[in-house]
Order: C-alpha cells, then sequence, then structure tokens
C-alpha cells in the first residue's frame, strides 16, 4: 500500500466501486451524482481553478443559484446566445434575482455572430455589502443523461473548534482540505483524471461540502457522497508532496 498511487486509486475506485464510475444507467448516475453540485464563490470566479464547465441538456433546465450567499445577480453576458437562453427566477431590473436557468434551444442564426459548440457565461452579482463580483462559466449543450441540475455557489466557513478540518493520511502526516484540492489539480494534470470524470465533480463536492458543514467529520462527509477514504488520502498525500 506504500507505492499506491493515486492513479492506482482511481482505478481501483472504478473497479471496485462501479457506482461511482462513469454511470452508464439512470440508477447509477442518480446513486452517484448529486442533482445541485456546490462550489464556491472563489471557483465560480475562476479565481482558483479554470472555469468550471457547465452542461445544459436537452428539454432541460439547469441552474445556478445565488441565494446562499445572498447574492443579487444584477447582470448576465451570454456570449453565443444561438444555442441557449436564460432566465432567472425574479426580472433583474427588480434587483432580487438570485438564480439563473440555462436552457437548450434551436440553433438560430444572427448576422455577423459566430457560434461556437461551447460558449462562455458571465453572471455580475452584488453581495450584501454593495461590492460587485464577476462569475465565469463554461457552457456546452449535455450529452447522455443528464447527471445533474445545477450549481449552487456557497461561502466557505470555519469549522465549530476553530481548527481546519484534516484527514490521516500516514504516520504523523494529516491532509488539510486544501492539500487534497491541490492534489486533485495534480492528478488532473498529470492525466491520472480528467475534469469531467464522475469521481472529479465527487471530490469537488466532498470538499465543498466539508468548508460548508460543521456537524459532519471529512470520514462521515467521505461516506456521505461515496468516496472511498483511499482516494482522499492518496490526494492529501499528493497535494503535500507525499506522492512523487
Amino acid at each position: 500500500m506504500k507505492n499506491f498511487s493515486i492513479k492506482a486509486a482511481i482505478i481501483c475506485l472504478t473497479l471496485c466501486y462501479p457506482s461511482v464510475a462513469r454511470a452508464q444507467s439512470n440508477h447509477s448516475i442518480k446513486a452517484t451524482q448529486p442533482a445541485i453540485i456546490t462550489i464556491t464563490p472563489d471557483e465560480g470566479s475562476g479565481l482558483t481553478q479554470a472555469a468550471r464547465t457547465i452542461e445544459v441538456w436537452s428539454g432541460r433546465a439547469t441552474a445556478i443559484d445565488f441565494s446562499l450567499v445572498n447574492e443579487q445577480i444584477i447582470q448576465v453576458f451570454l456570449a453565443d446566445p444561438s444555442r441557449f437562453t436564460y432566465a432567472t427566477d425574479t426580472p433583474l431590473d427588480k434587483g432580487k434575482a438570485t438564480t439563473l436557468f440555462l436552457r437548450q434551444i434551436l440553433p438560430l442564426k444572427f448576422p455577423n455572430l459566430t457560434t461556437a459548440r461551447e460558449t462562455n457565461l458571465f453572471i455580475k452579482t452584488k453581495t450584501t455589502d454593495g461590492n460587485v463580483r464577476l462569475y465565469t462559466f463554461n457552457i456546452r449543450p449535455g450529452t447522455a443523461t443528464p447527471v445533474y441540475h445545477g450549481l449552487s455557489v456557497a461561502n466557505v466557513t470555519s469549522s465549530p473548534n476553530g481548527k481546519e478540518p484534516v484527514l490521516q493520511v500516514g504516520f504523523s502526516r494529516q491532509a488539510t482540505l486544501d492539500d487534497i484540492e491541490r492534489g486533485l489539480q495534480i492528478a488532473i494534470a498529470r492525466g491520472y483524471s480528467t475534469t469531467s470524470d464522475p469521481i472529479v465533480y465527487k471530490v469537488r463536492d466532498f470538499l465543498a461540502r466539508a468548508r460548508n458543514t460543521n456537524y459532519q467529520s471529512l470520514v462521515e462527509l467521505a461516506q456521505t457522497v461515496k468516496i472511498p477514504l483511499p482516494v482522499l488520502t492518496q490526494l492529501g498525500s499528493l497535494g503535500i508532496g507525499n506522492v512523487q
């Protein structure tokens, strides 16, 4: 187990836990992917990673919700409106919109406007203290069976005892949530997994839940999102430099 790499951990996860691998049936997808994926404001703003890609499936809507951070949507810019349309829970001019809904439409032709299968979306919001925040996402048509209904933006909160939660990854070695996230980024960069892999979504969901939940331990959260601990411990080790 000493040389058990993150790539091996993910391969083991795929083989031993098929319910969290790339699901092919509606049942397995429902069992492994939360309906609403939680991200932090920094993730949505593209400050800590590349812009998040959001899929929009035919005949369905994908939501982007800011109600948990109590931010109002003040402006929306969709670069290529020929394949997607959007609506908000209340009109933008009312200044109270907190949720954006994206839908696919039949392709339209706009004079002098170029089109792309994957486009980008900018959402400008206003915080309770009056500051303006810009979010950026990549938008593309969903394929196969839908795997989620949308994203929810939530703030990072500290643990009740004031200490950052950690995961034991070895003798006298502990990994923080930042270590696990850094390990995930390294794993993706090295080609151990891709950003669209279901396990990547699950790890990010685990990280967001861990940063916003004060009544469950990391082990309990791992069980909640159905991620075997070896995957998280290997990511943590990778993030703190234990795995070369």
